[in-house]
Parts: structure tokens; sequence; C-alpha cells
């Protein structure tokens, strides 16, 4: 395996790469699928629990796996109140999505030298990664993102995406909550306008572009509400794309692998026998849409 770092841009974004390395003893010209892993944390840091766990669980499987961590202030800084926020935060839209299309990019131009299949580049975002997640998969051909990134929308188009308990709605209405305010000004930074909140949340976006779409979520999740999963999946079937949507009755936001290698809670809360099943549902679909070749 080659695993390496590799910073993207000038305001903080950066990749890890964990890449399989073909073997004679296998198949010295295998192509390994990619998973593009795309991390939550509100738009505000990176959670480690949907980074590295998730990135060996793919490797695993046989995937190669790139985890995008788009640019953001990190945690401590909102745990400091005398921070200056009067400044426009570099999570801000469209900030992360450009982060996001330029590492797709990246790794599908390196296809041919890490033995990569360029045809089966997918992405799986959780919480506000399953936000972003979304916006690539939505926007990907939009002329206004080609002309941010200045590279071919071809690049950096999603031959899949997968949505964990988030996907399309990262504004909270709420604006009286403190937290509220935080997720905000994390995601939309200081223009919060009804035409970017509309731009961030895709339910109703058109989203014919859309490439193939697996969503997961619980009906229990208290901080993004089922029905954004729900509608998410009424707006891919009212434009014809092909998906898959999974709700599990029980379970907490956040579960990531749904076992104890990404439970953070004392009470084993981010543990679910009946959600933690998505990884294997998952890895049938992708194997029926003929973007894996694995089993």
């Amino acid at each position: 395996m080659k695993y390496f770092n590799k910073n993207f841009g000038d305001i903080g974004a950066s990749a890890t790469f964990y890449l399989q390395e073909a073997n004679k003893e296998i198949d010295i010209n295998r192509k390994s699928p990619v998973m593009i892993i795309v991390p939550g944390g509100a738009y505000m840091w990176t959670s480690w629990r949907e980074e590295e766990p998730i990135a060996l669980e793919f490797l695993s499987k046989g995937f190669s796996c790139v985890v995008a961590k788009y640019a953001t202030e990190g945690l401590e800084f909102f745990h400091d109140k005398n921070n200056d926020f009067s400044k426009e935060p570099v999570s801000s839209f469209p900030n992360p999505l450009m982060d996001l299309a330029r590492i797709i990019s990246y790794t599908r131009s390196k296809a041919e030298e890490w033995n990569l299949d360029p045809d089966s580049i997918n992405v799986l975002g959780f919480s506000a990664g399953g936000n972003l997640t979304a916006q690539i998969g939505t926007y990907w051909k939009k002329d206004w993102l080609q002309k941010l990134v200045k590279l071919d929308p071809e690049t950096y188009k999603p031959n899949s995406i997968v949505i964990s308990y988030g996907a399309s709605q990262t504004y909270i209405a709420d604006t009286k909550s403190e937290i509220s305010k935080l997720v905000n000004y994390a995601s939309l930074g200081h223009d919060q306008s009804i035409e970017r909140q509309k731009l961030i949340n895709v339910i109703d976006a058109d989203t014919s572009d859309c490439p193939p779409t697996f969503i997961w979520h619980t009906m229990q999740d208290p901080l993004v509400p089922v029905e954004n999963a729900l509608k998410l999946a009424s707006n891919l079937r009212k434009h014809d794309v092909d998906f898959e949507l999974h709700i599990f009755e029980k379970g907490k936001h956040g579960l990531a692998l749904g076992d104890l290698r990404t439970d953070s809670k004392k009470d084993r809360s981010q543990s679910n026998i009946q959600a933690r099943k998505w990884v294997d549902l998952y890895l049938t679909w992708l194997t029926e849409h003929k973007l894996i070749h694995l089993f």
C-alpha cells in the first residue's frame, strides 16, 4: 500500500491517499476502484471517525481510498469566542466544493500511474460531507463550477455518490441557537442569503446530472431529519436518476461504520447492529451497477 498526504490550494485543504498496489501474484494489471471519502463535522472541522476508519474499511474491500479534507477553521477556532468571527471562514460555500472537485480531478489524473479504475471514482460523504457529496453530484456539470476550478468537468465527475445521514440541508433555520449560528457561519459565511441557502441545500435543485446515488439514514437521527433523505430520494426519482435508499429505524446521528471502530460514546450509542449493514448493502449496489468487480 502507498500512503501519503497532499495539500490542495492555499486555504488549508488536503487529502490522504491509501492506494492499493497491484501484485503479480494476483494480477499485476488489476485496476482498483476508488473511494473518495468526505468526512463530516458541520463544516467546522473534519471528523477523524469519518476519515481513516472508513478508508481502512474500504481498503480492506479492495478499494484505493482518498480522504478529502476540505478546508475548515478547525474545531478549536469555534471553541474560542475571542477569535475573529468577522472574517470569512475558509469553509464557506463554494470553497469546500472547489476543494473536493480538485481532489477528485487529481485522483482521476493519476489513474494510469496508480492502477486506478478511472470509471469507478465513487464519492462517499457523511453528515456535512454528505451535503458536500450531494453538491458535487448535483453541480459537477455546471458552468459556474467549471469557471471556479478551471478544470474539465469530466475529470471531477463522480461515477457514483453515497450520502450518509446528511445529504441535503446543512443550513439550520433556528438561528436563535448558538450552534445554529456557528453552523450557518461555517457553511455560508456572512452572506446567508436565500440564494446561497438554496445552493447548498440541493433538495429542490435540478439533480438530472446526478450520478447513481446510494442514500442511508436513520429514522431517529436528531440532528439531520430523516425527511431530508426522503425528499432527496423523491427529487432523484423526479429527475429519473438511479438511486437506492435505506432508512434504518434505530441509530443516532454520526454512526459512521456503526460499530466500536467509530463509536466515541461511553454508552456505545454510535454502534448499531442494524445500520452497520449499510456497507454490505452498498457493496452489493456497486456490484449491481458494475462499478466494482471484486466478488
